[in-house]
């Protein structure tokens, strides 16, 4: 019999123990830890426990915290205030004194919200914890335009009284600023609670979501098509009014009662009415479904709320410190410069703004070449250039007016106000006009190198990338770092592997002596429970939203279905699905150039 599965020979250390929930709580399943350590030691035989006696010994440590999760996980709320002052989180509880609903968002969050808080978006997604709560997260674009969080919500319902209660204490977490616009997938209860709290702010609902429902309501070929062109495109109120029920008629959709409440929406997904509105710079709510599936990454629906607001943590620092490598490049590094006609245009713009803000900027000051000036007038305190694609009669002209006191400048075709950086028509006016310096007002802010100096070079501002309960862990991982090195060195020799286990044996004991002398170590949110939050109960699991579970019979049949060869809904081709249907992406890629032509 092999001694290793005796369980006198079975024994998992303090030390691998501790190696071990590290590494869960940077995501890596037991499984994967367990490999780790047969690879670590040598073999199944030389770990000195099974990889069950590791499942035991990890839940054994997180039992007792488990049992009071809800407890724990407002206690773990409330240490953060320790170290961000200006950590904000709220909760509420049912009658039964069960936790139902949570929302929280750090100092961080609260100063990007400060500064780029002009577009909000507004999502929910699932599986996160084990109480199948949904996670709402709250998020814009920074000066990168990247992804920041505004801050994250776990609530019991999606009813319209739990969205306002997210929105209030959203509100209340923000000193009640209120974003400019507002995208969301288009849940009836989101647009109530943001009707009743925000009526001033510019809603839209995600075009992809309504295209969505288009397929599942309207079954005519070609009016995705149709559908998709009345929500990308500019036309007047007449001109889309016709549009619209031309569309109605060609498609037999007249009395289609989805397609008439979707006009009544209109103003919420059009861009004929919501054009000179900032959005982010997307018409659907791909930001945060991005941001979700990020932080699926480490996030598991077996997972108990204080160790999913961990792995929130862990994700959400992995999303700053890509922030923060954008940072550095732009300050330490320049991108390649005089790629275009208006070399000190660009230069200036180079010097300001971040680099890939600057690229933007860049491209359309090239695609200006294609552009001239086919009328000029010189008013009084005003120049006015009307402004023609080269070779493209068929594009509708653009104004251009430059304010020559207040060195402004503006068009009417709206792309600075709704993508927030100046259009290429400006540029063609701009280089018309010979103006070396940028107007001021075509100068956003937001898109700053420096906009975020201040924050950044305090003291404090690390503290966004630290878990607040992992301070024995930053002792645990820094000594460990130095300790990878020592094996390293002792596989070089036998002599070297000698003279270290030697040296190993005597530190380790002098060791064991010092920890027994201090006593026991400070205890972290493993260790002690306050009783800061005592009383409150763990909340009810939540059916949500979704396809509801399969009988046995279905689910037979439908792994026998699943056998036949695939159809692309797309081509109609066999052996790909939609996901990677070669005509779709051409089609998509051929459609971003269809909206952006729509500006010219």
């Amino acid at each position: 019999m092999q001694k290793h599965f005796l369980r006198s020979h079975r024994k998992i250390s303090a030390a691998e123990l501790e190696q071990a929930n590290l590494l869960k709580k940077a995501g890596m399943k037991t499984s994967e830890i367990w490999n780790l350590f047969v690879h670590q030691n040598g073999g199944w035989d030389k770990v000195g426990c099974t990889k069950k006696d590791l499942y035991n010994s990890l839940a054994a440590g997180r039992r007792g915290v488990d049992d009071l999760d809800a407890n724990t996980t407002l206690t773990f709320l409330q240490s953060k205030l320790d170290i961000d002052p200006e950590f904000f989180y709220a909760y509420m509880v049912d009658e039964e004194s069960r936790l139902t609903h949570l929302f929280w968002a750090d100092g961080a969050s609260r100063f990007d919200y400060e500064l780029f808080g002009d577009s909000l978006v507004f999502d929910s997604t699932y599986k996160t914890n084990i109480y199948q709560m949904p996670l709402v997260v709250l998020v814009g674009s920074n000066n990168h335009g990247m992804t920041c969080v505004f801050g994250f919500a776990l609530i019991q319902n999606e009813t319209a009284e739990t969205y306002t209660w997210v929105l209030q204490k959203f509100l209340e977490c923000m000193k009640d600023k209120l974003p400019e616009t507002i995208l969301t997938d288009g849940c009836r209860s989101m647009n109530k609670a943001i009707e009743d709290l925000m009526p001033s702010v510019v809603h839209r609902t995600c075009s992809w979501h309504i295209l969505n429902n288009a397929i599942k309501h309207v079954h005519e070929e070609g009016f995705v098509g149709e559908l998709r062109n009345l929500i990308k495109r500019y036309y007047s109120v007449d001109e889309f009014d016709l549009r619209w029920n031309k569309m109605l008629l060609d498609y037999n959709a007249e009395n289609n009662e989805w397609a008439k409440a979707l006009y009544s929406s209109r103003h919420q997904w059009a861009d004929t009415h919501l054009r000179g509105s900032y959005f982010g710079g997307s018409t659907a709510t791909n930001r945060c479904e991005s941001m979700n599936a990020f932080l699926k990454r480490f996030l598991d629906e077996k997972l108990p709320l204080w160790r999913a607001l961990q792995h929130y943590d862990h994700g959400l620092a992995a999303l700053r410190y890509g922030e923060l490598g954008k940072h550095a490049a732009d300050k330490l590094s320049t991108p390649v410069l005089k790629r275009t006609s208006m070399s000190e245009i660009e230069e200036q713009f180079a010097s300001i703004y971040t680099r890939n803000m600057f690229l933007e900027v860049r491209n359309q000051i090239t695609r200006s070449e294609k552009y001239n000036v086919v009328r000029y007038h010189k008013l009084k305190a005003s120049d006015i250039c009307t402004i023609e694609k080269y070779l493209s009669k068929d594009h509708q002209k653009r104004k251009v007016t430059f304010k020559r006191i207040e060195k402004e400048m503006s068009c009417d075709c709206y792309w600075l106000e709704t993508k927030g950086i100046p259009c290429r028509h400006v540029f063609a006016a701009m280089k018309h006009l010979h103006l070396s310096d940028i107007p001021r007002n075509i100068i956003k802010n937001r898109w700053l190198k420096e906009c975020k100096d201040i924050y950044l070079s305090s003291p404090d501002a690390q503290r966004r990338f630290i878990n607040p309960d992992m301070i024995s862990s930053k002792r645990y991982g820094g000594i460990n770092s130095q300790a990878n090195l020592f094996p390293y060195y002792c596989k070089k020799s036998p002599k070297v592997q000698q003279r270290g286990m030697e040296l190993m044996s005597t530190l380790l004991v002098e060791m064991q002596k010092m920890v027994e002398d201090v006593g026991e170590e400070e205890k972290t949110i493993n260790g002690a429970v306050q009783e800061v939050h005592d009383g409150i109960k763990e909340p009810h699991p939540v059916a949500t939203k979704g396809r509801p579970p399969q009988s046995k019979s279905s689910q037979q049949n439908s792994s026998q279905k699943s056998a036949k060869a695939r159809i692309c809904r797309v081509c109609k081709k066999s052996g790909h699905d939609y996901r990677n249907c070669k005509v779709r992406k051409r089609k998509c890629e051929e459609s971003m150039e269809e909206d952006d032509d729509d500006f010219e």
